[in-house]
């Protein structure tokens, strides 16, 4: 596996694990019951593509990070 691989495997488990907590907090908080789906389903897209662009930022600058300091030396 690369490293782009693990760390979007590691990304979804982060997404998982922050749409559990995030729907028992939403089950205390509710007020409308439009609120217990919507809002969780929201946040959690906006999770996932923040660190999506992470992963991605990052398994680019592993990748090519080589090249770099071979064309600096």
């Amino acid at each position: 596996m690369d490293i782009f691989s693990i760390l979007l495997v590691i990304l979804f488990i982060a997404t998982a694990i922050f749409f559990i907590i995030f729907f028992s907090f939403i089950y205390y908080w509710h007020l409308k019951k439009v609120t217990f789906i919507v809002v969780p389903a929201i946040f959690t897209f906006e999770f996932f593509a923040i660190g999506f662009l992470i992963v991605a930022i990052i398994a680019l600058v592993v990748n090519y990070l080589p090249y770099f300091i071979n064309s600096i030396f």
